[in-house]
């Protein structure tokens, strides 16, 4: 095995690409689009720059950060550290206030419900016994629902936490969201490593936190890569896979295809070989996520007062990030996930605007911006998961990567790097 082409330069592709670099393969990277990070990438808009969607890193990310440390100097990570806290905007009509101490997991969970603001003795006491039991139980029902799963909590932890959380990972209502994924992130974040319900904030953009520089280190270790260079096809040949581009086409020992799912079967519609996974994919449904970006030249109370992460009751936000720029302004971020609204982009900004008067005095926006992005993950159902489990992650000399590929995690930057990993070593393994 000498020479490996990545198709994609989402985080899945770039992990992918380095870790076959690093192990001495001839890497060839080719991505559709002029910048790196797939669907967490830098966005340049106005004169600024932002991401295509607020993302929030755990710590129980550990193959994420692993891979950040090892392309930024040490020390030189560009990651704000924080304690998990679920903060409410001012005045909204169901505060809650609850943040974890600096001690291991999960007695940071037991003490930030203990000491949390906004529930009753009844509420936490419910909470914690419903939290111990699905942490340390055993294997959830593959069919289950997050809704069936948190039907006996009481209706505002449910409204504050559980639903909130479910939207924020899974990127799927609860109604149809998997349990079984849904308690795999709780055990991983508060029965895994310390630290591992941590938030990281990048204080960088996307693509510079990891694809860049991963990217960077790919071609000094030989490699190359082609931004702006949109594949084909991709077929099987005698011993060889054969990368179909607009100019041509070349040959290599191996392929991974590291793309979104919806994009696989235009890849691979020539390729009879991988037939079954192309139906499969096609059948799978996603779900979108909005940003709305705006910046003000002063807020009241000031973000500083608190997280810079706050909830929001989902008219039509449910997140609410702060960042303050350099000139003094404030910048505000508000997501939506998991929606189906019809709203044109002016009455969506209207309502979010709205929303934020309702929590803060501000004036106009001195600027604006909305990006939506429609399949920002697949719906993490049941049979969604189920479907991607059951699909093989190889066919032949043709690899697969992304967050689709790790269906036990949903579809996150950390499933993208694992899934990532594993097709690199499954490359190098000749597995």
């Amino acid at each position: 095995m000498n020479s490996v082409a990545v198709i994609g330069a989402g985080w899945s592709g770039v992990t992918a690409a380095l870790k076959l670099s690093r192990a001495g393969l001839k890497v060839t990277l080719f991505e559709a689009a002029r910048i790196a990070g797939g669907r967490a990438r830098r966005v340049e808009r106005d004169g600024r720059v932002i991401d295509n969607g607020q993302h929030l890193l755990l710590g129980a990310y550990e193959r994420t950060l692993s891979t950040i440390r090892s392309v930024h100097p040490a020390g030189n990570i560009p990651l704000v550290t924080l304690p998990l806290v679920l903060e409410s905007a001012p005045d909204t009509a169901l505060p809650l206030q609850l943040q974890t101490p600096n001690i291991r997991e999960p007695l940071n969970l037991l003490i930030g419900l203990l000491t949390a603001k906004g529930l009753s003795g009844t509420e936490k006491g419910a909470t914690i016994y419903w939290a111990s039991r699905t942490l340390n139980g055993g294997t959830v029902d593959a069919s289950l629902t997050v809704s069936a799963l948190i039907a006996s909590q009481p209706i505002k932890i449910r409204a504050l936490m559980w639903e909130p959380l479910c939207i924020a990972a899974l990127n799927t209502p609860p109604e149809t969201a998997s349990a079984a994924v849904f308690v795999e992130v709780l055990r991983r974040t508060f029965s895994g490593t310390r630290n591992a319900s941590q938030m990281l904030i990048p204080e960088s953009d996307l693509t510079t936190l990891l694809p860049e520089p991963a990217l960077a280190e790919v071609v000094a270790n030989g490699g190359e890569v082609f931004l702006g260079s949109a594949v084909v096809n991709v077929r099987e040949m005698q011993r060889r896979v054969s990368v179909a581009l607009r100019e041509g086409s070349k040959d290599f020992d191996a392929v991974i295809v590291a793309v979104a799912p919806q994009h696989v079967p235009r890849l691979l519609a020539d390729e009879a070989s991988t037939a079954a996974v192309v139906a499969a994919l096609e059948c799978v449904t996603y779900e979108p996520i909005t940003t709305l970006y705006f910046e003000f030249s002063y807020a009241a109370p000031s973000p500083h007062e608190g997280s810079p992460m706050r909830m929001l009751d989902g008219e039509p936000g449910q997140w609410l990030f702060w960042s303050r720029r350099i000139d003094g302004s404030w910048r505000a971020g508000i997501v939506i996930s998991a929606h189906r609204r019809t709203d044109d982009e002016t009455a969506l900004v209207d309502a979010a605007l709205l929303q934020l008067s309702r929590s803060y005095r501000l004036p106009r926006p001195r600027w604006q911006f909305v990006i939506t992005e429609k399949r920002a993950t697949y719906a993490c159902t049941p049979k969604q998961t189920a479907l991607l489990s059951s699909l093989p992650k190889r066919v032949g000399d043709i690899h697969f990567a992304g967050d689709w590929c790790c269906p036990e995690l949903p579809a996150t930057i950390e499933a993208a790097v694992i899934a990532g990993e594993r097709a690199a070593d499954a490359v190098l393994n000749g597995k």
